[in-house]
């Protein structure tokens, strides 16, 4: 994984944290639902996203591995999009 690819991921699991604190406080509060679900909205597309940077990553890696090692590329494709899809339920 690249350097700048980690730290960007790093970076917004911290502003995932930072989010689910906050959100946390809010319930603590008594705060409008409403305002919670937005915050909650936030998380879960920050969470989209960095899965979608390792499902990247990991489809990078695994076909690099393969093309190194002269394995059969489609029976590798199948197995990295099963695992992806396991994941992705």
């Amino acid at each position: 994984m690249a350097l700048s690819e980690k730290d960007d991921i790093l970076l917004r699991l911290k502003t995932i944290k930072g989010h689910i604190s906050g959100i946390e406080k809010m319930i603590e509060e008594e705060k409008e639902c409403a305002d919670i679900l937005v915050q909650f909205a936030a998380v879960s597309g920050s969470m989209n996203k960095v899965k979608s940077m390792l499902n990247k990553h990991f489809v990078d890696r695994c076909l690099d591995k393969a093309i190194y090692e002269e394995k059969d590329i489609k029976e590798e494709v199948n197995r990295i999009l099963n695992n992806i899809l396991k994941f992705n339920e």
